[in-house]
């Protein structure tokens, strides 16, 4: 995920800017050049990879983002005219995905209809972010991340996690539920513990997972109670489950991709550019993360 301009700083990983990258080599992965500033990917139509293409101005009005369709290595734009296109989902017949402060559904065609605007939500959104079909795939979820600014100091780096100013980060993030036809309600309110969610995955028992930027924690959240599953990732930007109950999490400014077990037991898989919001292949045995600096997605197999 990038983040938009914030007065003169433009902060570009989890979209934010490129302060505090990790420079990492090429890995030693396949990977695809797909464009500027890819940040999460999705099987849609035909079984073919759709992928979010923020663009490179990464401000409201300014029509560069993109969605992008990936059929082997070739690569044809899918959708034109968006803002910031991040998260992106594929269900009931359609990609949708957020935009700023909006989210958009597309066709098969490629035509775009928007399925909620900033008036639709109970609060203003201030950065919608990562989306997720919940079980059932009559509803998804999608991440407010809250108050950007205020996770930053005047360079752009993060206030350090004993500062006064994390002390207190006001915790205006929010986990929306949408249906398909655009109705919205709040899934997980305002709480101090999740004061800047990105990444966000749903479990067949009802828990909702979180990847909480600014602490770096993956959270669980279930009969109204947290659970931290995982820290030490900050920048935490997509997070997904497999069928093993290991989870993996990328972090956008440092460019790590990790498994974590269900013991919590973490292993590095990736040291990339920039990973953004990743999707789990499990019939491949692979993780597909787009890596935004680099501008491609890259194919991370995993052990059988």
């Amino acid at each position: 995920m990038k983040l938009p301009r914030i007065g003169a700083l433009a902060l570009v990983a989890a979209g934010l800017s490129g302060v505090n990258f990790t420079m990492a080599a090429e890995p030693p992965f396949r990977s695809l050049a797909v464009g500027a500033t890819p940040e999460s990917v999705v099987p849609g139509f035909d079984g073919k990879l759709y992928v979010t293409l923020m663009g490179t101005k990464r401000e409201k009005g300014d029509g560069d983002g993109k969605v992008v369709v990936v059929d082997g290595d070739k690569v044809t734009v899918f959708t034109e005219g968006l803002d910031d296109p991040k998260g992106i989902v594929f269900v009931g017949g359609k990609l949708i995905t957020t935009d700023f402060d909006k989210l958009w559904a597309i066709d098969a065609k490629g035509t775009k209809t928007l399925l909620a605007g900033p008036e639709s939500f109970p609060a203003r959104p201030r950065f919608l972010n990562d989306v997720v079909v919940e079980p059932g795939a009559k509803t998804i979820l999608v991440t407010d991340m809250g108050d950007l600014p205020a996770m930053f100091d005047a360079k752009g780096a993060f206030w350090a996690l004993d500062s006064e100013q994390a002390k207190n980060l006001p915790p205006l993030g929010r986990v929306y539920r949408v249906t398909l036809d655009g109705k919205i309600s709040v899934a997980i309110d305002y709480q101090s513990e999740n004061p800047n969610p990105n990444g966000v995955d749903a479990l067949a028992d009802g828990t909702i997972l979180t990847a909480e930027f600014f602490r770096g924690r993956l959270l669980a959240w279930k009969n109204g109670k947290w659970q931290t599953l995982s820290d030490d990732h900050r920048s935490a930007d997509g997070i997904v489950h497999d069928n093993a109950g290991n989870f993996y999490v990328t972090e956008v400014r440092t460019g790590r991709v990790w498994q974590v077990k269900a013991t919590g037991e973490k292993h590095l898989l990736a040291n990339l550019q920039s990973a953004a919001d990743l999707h789990l292949d499990e019939t491949k045995h692979q993780l597909i993360v787009p890596d935004s600096k680099a501008g491609m997605l890259v194919f991370i197999p995993l052990a059988k």
